[in-house]
């Protein structure tokens, strides 16, 4: 298939999704694109493309996938979810690693290997009072499906799109890490403390958000823990950014809803096929390293649109990303943007 063709058929596909998702029912759409150009660097965690789609009823039922996710991995927080809370969703994305230099047509085997891994995931969310003063917290599971190596198409993808910004090719994608089917479970929990607003005013105040993450899979194996701080207006109808790639649309909020944010996350690292190469056969590799830590310092927008317009809110969230060195032969951190756009029917 050709590069021009693979990327028709990836747009086509997110669009259908998109369009047979607002047929069958209101919702929340997002849609991510995470790059490093916009940071002025074109290296390692390239690019991400992401979609997803949560209805705005809330799942007052679990069947199915969903269900599955809650009875089996739903530890604390979802066995007494509140029905009008829970939310659950479907994403659909593609992920793209090159090394640093992309003009070799043999990669240096010291750099970050190419990989690609594109996949398709069940979501299932919830917000909940702790019991605890000044306290609330939001629960989110995903389990993504998909593919790693050629199959994935992330090397056509890129290169069709840098010929159609005049931008030169990655040459290295023969060798990148091979076929592999991908699966990867992700737990986060999130606590929100109520906000201080030393200006008697909804509109201006300050929050902290702590969260932990668990990953499991042959993607990513791993655990963190970190804390973003908020300046903003109605901070209550917000759990503020997620860390790594890992984002769901927000629901529409009552009130226009703003933040200026920044904090930090320190990840354990067990595993990861991008750095280690394929799971069960050889493939270009690098020494990982065990600890990681990323810094995200951004704004965000929601704000409610009146009847009459066709879309319910709008959502904008921009950020930049700090990662430091994610193996031992790496010799600078990482950064890239992140944009969301969340659109509300």
């Amino acid at each position: 298939m050709s590069p021009i063709k693979t990327m028709r058929l990836t747009l086509m596909s997110a669009t259908l999704i998109a369009c047979v998702a607002a047929t069958a029912e209101a919702g929340d759409f997002l849609l991510q694109w995470d790059n490093d150009k916009v940071a002025d660097t074109d290296r390692h965690y390239t690019n991400g493309m992401r979609i997803g789609y949560v209805p705005t009823k809330p799942a007052e039922q679990l069947t199915d996938a969903t269900g599955f996710l809650v009875n089996t991995f739903g530890y604390g927080g979802f066995p007494n979810y509140p029905p009008d809370n829970l939310r659950k969703g479907w994403v659909i994305g593609q992920n793209m690693y090159t090394p640093e230099d992309v003009d070799a047509s043999v990669p240096d085997p010291q750099d970050r290997p190419y990989a690609g891994w594109t996949y398709v995931g069940v979501t299932v969310q919830n917000e909940s009072d702790t019991g605890l003063t000044a306290l609330n917290q939001q629960d989110t599971l995903e389990l993504d499906l998909g593919i790693i190596g050629p199959e994935a198409r992330a090397g056509e993808t890129q290169n069709a799109f840098h010929r159609l910004i005049n931008v030169s090719e990655s040459r290295g994608w023969d060798h990148q890490i091979g076929t592999e089917p991908g699966v990867l479970l992700t737990r986060t929990v999130k606590f929100r403390t109520d906000a201080w607003q030393p200006f008697g005013t909804k509109m201006f105040g300050f929050d902290a958000i702590p969260h932990v993450t668990g990953q499991v899979g042959n993607v990513k194996t791993g655990a963190a823990a970190g804390a973003t701080l908020r300046f903003g207006g109605n901070l209550a109808q917000d759990f503020g950014p997620i860390y790594g790639t890992f984002t769901l649309p927000r629901k529409r909020p009552d009130h226009f809803t703003w933040s200026l944010f920044a904090g930090s996350e320190a990840r354990l690292v067990a595993r990861d096929i991008f750095l280690d190469g394929n799971s069960f056969k050889d493939s270009p590799d690098v020494k990982r390293n065990w600890f990681v830590m990323e810094s995200r310092a951004g704004v965000m927008f929601h704000a409610p649109v009146p009847d009459g317009w066709g879309i319910d809110g709008v959502r904008l969230d921009i950020s930049h990303v700090i990662r430091t060195r994610e193996f031992t032969t790496q010799d600078k951190s990482d950064r890239y943007g992140s944009f969301k756009l969340t659109l509300n029917y």
